[in-house]
């Protein structure tokens, strides 16, 4: 596959040659690490890749709006398949973006092949703040932290990443070499993602039908009828009695891969 600053973030999950790929855009924490239960289990019915946020790694400056991502990626996935139709669906915030690939797409006059959101609300839902200590739980959560680290909010924030990388070094989920200067871009990028999925706007509807999974914990059903008005080709809906932080770990990956293949 030809690599260049758009491909470095396609990531394979699962890759066994089936032909047809699924895209699954990255959440907030700008990581795709989590979508590997699900991958796993779409062995022999799609080959699987993550959509990583640029800004994950020193050195890469993050996109700064949904649009400039939805680009990078669009990119990237027609280098490595220059023709659809294409397969995209997005966790979280990720389903902001999944939309806005699809749309894109789309508007280039390239066919796509399924849209899908998994516990995503519609653009202008405000995205929650993530302080220093929730963004490493989070952090801790895609690294494989079991239970996921609980930093104290109260401490200053040089403390909180220094016993964060302690941790998780005494748990061998990070290298000794692993330094707060590694730490840091995975952090920031809630910020800029944050901000980013705060301030969309879709710059108009997508014409194909949208695909949605919820969680009965999210509340986001509330928000199904904002998703209609962004979709012309219609939306369904899926419901797992899930919470929205579970819903890609192990306990519901199952789950999860029998609505995606109801959706392929």
């Amino acid at each position: 596959m030809p690599w260049s600053a758009a491909t470095e973030c396609l990531v394979p999950l699962q890759v066994d040659g089936t032909g047809r790929a699924l895209h699954c855009v990255h959440a907030i924490g700008g990581t795709v690490g989590f979508f590997t239960p699900v991958a796993r289990r779409l062995a022999g019915i799609r080959d699987v890749y993550g959509l990583q946020c640029h800004g994950v790694s020193p050195g890469h400056e993050p996109d700064r709006t949904i649009e400039a991502m939805a680009a990078r990626y669009v990119e990237a996935i027609i280098t490595a398949q220059p023709t659809g139709p294409y397969e995209v669906v997005g966790y979280s915030m990720g389903g902001l973006i999944a939309f806005e690939v699809a749309r894109q797409l789309t508007a280039g006059g390239r066919a796509v092949g399924l849209t899908g959101i998994l516990d995503t609300a519609p653009a202008g839902v405000p995205v929650p703040e993530v302080g220093t200590a929730q963004a490493l739980g989070l952090i801790s959560r895609a690294i494989g932290f079991q239970p996921p680290y609980q930093g104290d909010p109260g401490l200053p924030e040089g403390e909180l990443v220094a016993a964060f990388l302690a941790e998780a070094v005494r748990r061998r989920v990070l290298p000794a070499a692993f330094t707060a200067a590694d730490l840091r871009p995975m952090i920031d990028v809630y910020a800029v993602n944050g901000q980013a999925g705060s301030s969309y706007r879709p710059a108009g509807p997508y014409p194909g039908p949208l695909r949605c999974l919820f969680t009965l914990g999210s509340g986001l059903l509330s928000h199904v009828d904002e998703w209609r008005r962004c979709a012309l080709g219609g939306v369904t809906v899926d419901v797992l009695d899930a919470d929205h932080f579970a819903l890609m770990h192990e306990q519901h990956a199952a789950e999860v891969v029998d609505t995606l293949r109801g959706w392929l």
